[in-house]
């Protein structure tokens, strides 16, 4: 590979490249990132029902379900793998482990549920 034509003839034979056209490409990048939103509101909706309820709880002498029990230790699992996340994120070798955590099929210890596709 002499030149940057060659190289991206390359990855284009190896079929590393989605779709040869960038408006594709762009489009779908940019639904990714309004499901990314989407789920980022979720997520925060379900954070503020959880901390409600522990709110009745606390101070309103509200007698918690099982149910609702077990809907806030999902919720403090799903906070405390965001809070993880995000120290990766700023440590040196962040990325080399969200791709270990990738290829070992670690995703559903690592990430929130929102984010998970079902």
């Amino acid at each position: 590979m002499n030149s940057m034509a060659d190289l991206i003839e390359h990855v284009k034979t190896q079929g590393h490249f989605i779709h040869d056209h960038p408006k594709v490409v762009f489009d779908n990048l940019t639904e990714k990132f309004h499901h990314f939103v989407a789920n980022l509101k979720q997520e925060g909706r379900d954070d503020k029902a959880a901390f409600q309820l522990l709110v009745d709880a606390t101070f309103h002498g509200k007698h918690l379900t099982h149910e609702e029990k077990i809907q806030i230790e999902n919720q403090l699992k799903d906070s405390l793998k965001t809070v993880g996340l995000i120290s990766l994120t700023i440590l040196p070798g962040g990325s080399l482990f969200f791709i270990l955590s990738s290829f070992l099929k670690l995703n559903r210890y690592i990430i929130p549920s929102v984010f998970l596709k079902g």
